[in-house]
């Protein structure tokens, strides 16, 4: 006789669980469809990936490309010429970042369809990894390569701050600091069982457990918090400002000198308003996305998460489509990156 253990006592419940006996299968649920709205989501992620992961790779082999060429140059000359490598470098960094960023997608885009996580505690924190290093270092990074072209612009003669070391120095601490900042939700991430159901055969003495697993940060509630105004904090608002700053100077100094910038220096101008476009672009995609984080955080803390079904169906969807966001952002950017390493080709050429 077969009988569902939730209607059962329970007793036989844990009399079975603590028989010797006893046989424990594990299982997974059945596959049930999709809705329409997660396939819409679904195939949103497919083509960011298929298009975020190629451009990306063909950028940063045009970059290789240049730097060898670049080099061979001024080898050739026996000359050192004009070096655009630190914006090589962040953009190369950046290209990199949103690669990672999008190797992310694929578990995202099972998960969505089967319903549950498939791949285990080390992926899980390795899928965590990837999916938020873009959402902290990219940020890190067009903030200092903000600086870099206030650096070109406003102390064009200070060429320690624009070399290649400084750079990557920069890139190097950045990594290390966006690292830090995620520590604790690498630490908690796993893929925890939730237990959906309980049949136990008394007459083969068999309990099937229906089970899936999902990939969660299990931060402690006050570290949670503790974490999310941190990377809030530091990884957005902190260089916003900082980007602001930096893009009002140098667009000032530009108005303000435009009669007087020599036709030779156009080239400069486009590589700086291409550098304010790729940090504006990223913050189009990335403040809905943060909005929507600091929403269900709030939600949570003042206990307002209770609604109508429809309404909490209305607002998950919402967010789902928040942090497409991001993923559309990386699967874009190599388009600015591509328009940006132009002006730098154009930029070497007139100072050759």
């Amino acid at each position: 006789m077969i009988m569902d253990v939730g209607t059962q006592n329970a007793t036989v419940l844990s009399s079975a669980l603590a028989d010797p006996r006893t046989t424990i299968r594990k299982a997974y649920p059945p596959v049930e469809e999709p809705q329409e709205r997660v396939m819409v989501v679904v195939f949103v992620f497919i083509v960011c990936f298929v298009v975020g992961i190629g451009g990306n790779a063909c950028l940063l082999t045009t970059l290789r490309g240049f730097t060898n060429q670049t080099r061979r140059k001024h080898s050739s000359s026996g000359a050192r010429g004009w070096s655009n490598d630190s914006a090589v470098v962040y953009i190369g960094a950046l290209c990199v970042v949103d690669f990672i960023t999008l190797l992310s997608l694929p578990p995202v885009i099972v998960d969505s369809v089967v319903g549950f996580w498939l791949f285990g505690t080390a992926l899980c924190k390795l899928h965590h990894l990837c999916g938020s290093v873009g959402r902290i270092l990219s940020t890190l990074i067009i903030a200092t390569m903000s600086f870099d072209r206030y650096a070109a612009v406003c102390r064009p003669h200070v060429n320690a701050l624009r070399s290649k070391r400084t750079a990557l120095t920069m890139v190097v601490g950045l990594s290390l600091f966006a690292l830090l900042l995620l520590l604790p939700m690498l630490v908690h991430a796993e893929a925890h069982e939730v237990l959906l159901e309980q049949i136990f055969d008394s007459k083969a003495n068999v309990l099937t457990q229906i089970r899936v697993y999902k990939c969660s940060d299990l931060m402690p509630m006050n570290s949670f918090y503790w974490f999310t105004i941190s990377t809030f904090l530091l990884g957005y608002l902190a260089p916003l400002v900082v980007i602001v700053g930096f893009n009002a100077t140098i667009m000032l100094k530009l108005f303000v000198h435009k009669r007087h910038v020599p036709s030779s220096s156009i080239p400069l101008r486009r590589i700086t308003v291409y550098t304010a476009a790729i940090a504006l672009f990223h913050f189009v995609c990335w403040t809905p996305y943060w909005i929507g984080v600091l929403y269900a955080v709030c939600g949570d803390f003042f206990h307002t998460k209770d609604m109508d079904e429809g309404v909490g169906d209305a607002i998950l969807f919402v967010m789902y489509c928040l942090h497409l966001l991001p993923y559309i952002n990386c699967a874009s950017n190599w388009i600015l990156y591509g328009l940006l390493n132009s002006q730098l080709k154009q930029r070497t050429n007139v100072h050759e």
